[in-house]
């Protein structure tokens, strides 16, 4: 029997192809080919200069600093979402009738916009915010949290985890739904207690949503731009540069870097690639049970 081509279901997806074509396909291209130039976007002449860019970019001590912070950001980061978004998916799926409600006071962070909460971030740790009034009625004396080089990065790795905990913990519900109760009850018969249950049936069975998860994080991390920028800007002393940033100032704050800025980018690609590739090759998602 010949089959007949389905003409119109390829006019339905043809506007979402032509967009995915138009403004990623097509700009990721032309972004490696500025890379290859002296580009200016005022300028009539963007010289080609082939691969000096990105060897500047090796070269780039404040560029190999921001990579260090980046990295040093997804390190606390990704762990620090991955274990809060479980606990709190685990939580809600013990609460029965209350899981609605957890649900929506855990998720609504999420839906935030970031600058709003990177000035939370702000009032709660400068050095006259709530956290240190807080600790002033216990007799404590707080620092400038965001003016410190040892403490910067890790409340904005606070504040980053409380903003986005809720949503992962959606797809964690989601992906212990799917998980058969049966195994659950089993080991119940055969006596297994709550932590038991927990490392031999729930992470195990979670494998597919864990490598999800992780991937999207370290990819989400590895950009991170908008907290950063607004509650330290990259200091104090470039503690918290990270390389989203570093693209930014190149690209549209430097006058004729747009070329050097997009090498930084696809190296940073790079770099993301590389995690990702790891990641799949230890976290390698496959089917646990029938």
């Amino acid at each position: 029997m010949k089959r007949t081509p389905q003409y119109p279901a390829y006019l339905f997806v043809a506007p979402a192809c032509i967009l995915i074509l138009a403004f990623s396909l097509v700009a990721i291209a032309y972004s490696f080919w500025i890379s290859l130039h002296r580009y200016d976007v005022l300028a009539l002449h963007n010289p080609f200069v082939g691969l000096d860019n990105y060897r500047a970019v090796f070269s780039d001590e404040v560029f190999r600093l921001s990579l260090l912070n980046t990295s040093y950001y997804v390190l606390m980061s990704v762990p620090a979402i991955l274990c809060g978004a479980i606990a709190l998916a685990l939580l809600a799926d013990k609460a029965g009738r209350g899981a609605p409600l957890v649900k929506v006071i855990y998720f609504i962070p999420s839906m935030t916009p970031t600058v709003v909460v990177s000035l939370l971030g702000i009032w709660l740790w400068r050095g006259d915010g709530a956290l240190n009034q807080l600790l002033a009625m216990v007799g404590i004396h707080g620092p400038n949290w965001l003016q410190n080089s040892r403490t910067a990065m890790p409340a904005i790795v606070v504040t980053t985890t409380w903003q986005v905990v809720g949503y992962y913990m959606v797809i964690f519900m989601a992906g212990l739904s799917d998980i058969p109760k049966m195994y659950y009850e089993a080991a119940t018969i055969d006596g297994a207690g709550p932590i038991s249950k927990f490392w031999h049936i729930t992470i195990p069975l979670l494998r597919n949503t864990l490598v999800f998860v992780t991937a999207m994080l370290i990819i989400g991390s590895y950009q991170v731009f908008t907290q950063v920028y607004i509650m330290t800007n990259g200091g104090p002393e470039n503690s918290t540069e990270v390389m989203q940033a570093q693209v930014f100032r190149n690209a549209f704050q430097f006058v004729g870097k747009m070329g050097y800025a997009a090498a930084m980018a696809w190296v940073m690609f790079a770099v993301i690639a590389a995690f990702i590739a790891l990641q799949m090759k230890f976290m390698r998602s496959r089917k646990l049970y029938d």
